[in-house]
């Protein structure tokens, strides 16, 4: 399975549903690399494009019988364990934190997706976030 021209997909996304969080730590990956984050948001690194990239691959694992229970037990961390999901959404608040700044409040949630996986996974999640 090929994502674009420029980049293979990651080992085993082929082979077994990809779920949300795999995306979310692929692209925070990525991301660390070096690639730019408009690459995985159609050419547009803005916090709304962001939630929007999730809602809709939210809405496509729904549509398709599959369940993505680690990133509902992600939003609860986020909530409940971080105080980092306040009533506006994290774009809101990530962006007032960052000071307007689009980019580093996208980095700042895909930080925490890397920070939930590594204490959930300890040896999975940082296979992960390191694009293993």
């Amino acid at each position: 399975m090929t994502i674009s021209k420029e980049m293979q997909a990651p080992e085993g996304f082929g082979s077994r549903p990809v779920l949300l969080m795999d995306v979310l730590l692929f692209i925070q990956s990525e991301v660390e690399k070096g690639r730019p984050l408009w690459f995985f948001l159609g050419g547009e690194t803005h916090v709304q494009a962001m939630a929007a990239f999730i809602a809709g691959y939210r809405a496509g694992c729904h549509y398709n019988g599959l369940e993505n229970a680690e990133y509902s037990a992600f939003v609860t961390w986020l909530r409940d364990v971080k105080h980092e999901l306040p009533g506006e959404g994290w774009a809101r608040k990530y962006l007032a934190d960052c000071g307007g700044d689009h980019e580093r409040a996208i980095r700042k949630f895909l930080d925490f997706v890397s920070e939930y996986a590594r204490q959930q996974h300890p040896r999975a999640g940082r296979a992960k976030s390191e694009g293993k």
